[in-house]
């Protein structure tokens, strides 16, 4: 009886906590910042009302500092270490902070209730941003920053290097970068620079509502005046979504072969038949080009293909062999070390870094010992022509040409001008 009484009085307890332990959480614990589920987001939320937005108390304006983390740069707002956490951890979702760089600008902003907002611009057209909801949710998302573009002008001439003369005149390094990768086919800016020589770019500069340069945006017209002779540059996007760069007359001015293959000091040994071995003491044949680097210069290769070999080869010390179109093979020796992923049978693609300078092998110091055969025979890289990427097709001819003239017309009112920065009077729709 006894027995039967005790499990009268305890069945009903056990069957309440089953219930109890068995049922769904409330949805506010599982949104509570207490549970990892509340960093990354399901959605992104709506776009904030404006009128909300402008009652956002800030609370931090800052930028990266060199050195410097996100978390590192939140801790001095007056929030708790905690809800630090949960917003670094939720940009992570979005934005790899392994990418942010000195100069990033972060923000952190109050609601009347409480709820934090926090943005994050990088040097890009986008934003992050970090929001915390009513349930304590922070929710991570992306947005595009309203800009207006307007076209810029700069023009120098070159007293030692084009990268000195353009930083002389605050041209920043990416610009400059680019610039020199649009030439990159027709111009080795280490080799065939010449005091004197000149250059003159057009490029969209992106700046806020509030006047200030967000990117530079894309180069739309280059020149580059080498010894009396102009090289011209002109992008053109056609109506099938094909972009490049050619010169005036339509033709494109990318090569199936890169001018070279790394930036080096200078070329230490040249194209021979019979030369004097540095080492061995014996004339013998030198069917390939010797770049002078630092040692960890990265090589890249002049044109996409196929790695044939990887690995030590004798006197040539670490060794890389690719096989390109139309017969074509590059080597690269005496390398210190390769690229990661750098094995054979991997497809590379042109201007890919694959190994490093070094002087493994049979070398005096370090630098690159770079060769090319086609079909199977030494030929000298420095005096051979290859051939170019497609010119504009016919269909798109009378655009292009109405393109280039308004781009050269530009041209010519920024080599008039005194100054060698120019802000063009235009608009958006005219770029």
């Amino acid at each position: 009886m006894k027995r039967i009484l005790l499990f009268i009085i305890i069945f009903p307890l056990i069957t309440l906590a089953l219930l109890h332990f068995s049922s769904p959480p409330s949805s506010r614990w599982l949104l509570s910042p207490k549970t990892p589920e509340s960093i990354i987001p399901e959605k992104a939320p709506q776009e904030p009302d404006p009128t909300t937005i402008n009652n956002l108390t800030l609370l931090l304006s800052t930028t990266i500092h060199h050195g410097e983390t996100v978390y590192e740069s939140l801790i001095s707002a007056d929030i708790s270490s905690q809800q630090t956490y949960f917003i670094t951890q939720a940009l992570k979702s979005i934005f790899n902070p392994r990418k942010s760089k000195p100069g990033d600008i972060l923000k952190l902003k109050e609601y009347p209730d409480g709820r934090l907002l926090f943005e994050y611009f990088p040097n890009s057209l986008k934003y992050y941003a970090v929001e915390e909801s009513k349930e304590g949710v922070f929710s991570a998302y992306e947005r595009e920053i309203p800009v207006h573009k307007v076209l810029m002008g700069a023009k120098t001439s070159i007293q030692s290097s084009v990268y000195e003369s353009m930083r002389k005149q605050k041209i920043e390094v990416d610009l400059i970068y680019r610039f020199a990768d649009i030439f990159a086919w027709e111009i080795d800016f280490l080799t065939d620079t010449r005091k004197g020589d000149a250059l003159r770019l057009i490029w969209e500069q992106h700046l806020s509502p509030e006047g200030k340069v967000v990117t530079q945006g894309r180069i739309l017209a280059a020149q580059y005046i080498n010894e009396g002779r102009t090289h011209t540059a002109i992008f053109f996007k056609d109506k099938e979504n094909h972009s490049d760069y050619y010169t005036s007359e339509g033709k494109s001015l990318r090569r199936s072969f890169l001018r070279s293959p790394l930036n080096y000091r200078r070329i230490s040994s040249g194209f021979s038949w019979n030369r004097l071995h540095p080492i061995l003491r014996v004339y013998r044949p030198h069917l390939g080009i010797d770049y002078a680097a630092p040692t960890g210069t990265p090589v890249w290769t002049v044109a996409e293909g196929t790695l044939t070999f990887v690995g030590w080869n004798g006197g040539y010390g670490r060794y890389i062999k690719i096989k390109h179109a139309q017969g074509i093979t590059t080597s690269y020796g005496h390398l210190s070390r390769y690229a990661k992923g750098i094995r054979k049978g991997v497809k590379v693609k042109q201007g890919q870094t694959i190994g490093y300078v070094g002087s493994t092998g049979l070398s005096t110091g370090p630098h690159l010992d770079f060769r090319i055969t086609q079909n199977g025979r030494y030929v000298n890289f420095l005096q051979t022509k290859f051939p170019t990427a497609s010119s504009v097709k016919r269909d798109y001819f009378d655009e292009f040409e109405r393109t280039s003239q308004k781009y050269l017309g530009y041209m010519s009112v920024l080599n008039e001008y005194s100054e060698n920065i120019y802000v063009f009077p235009t608009s958006d729709d005219s770029l």
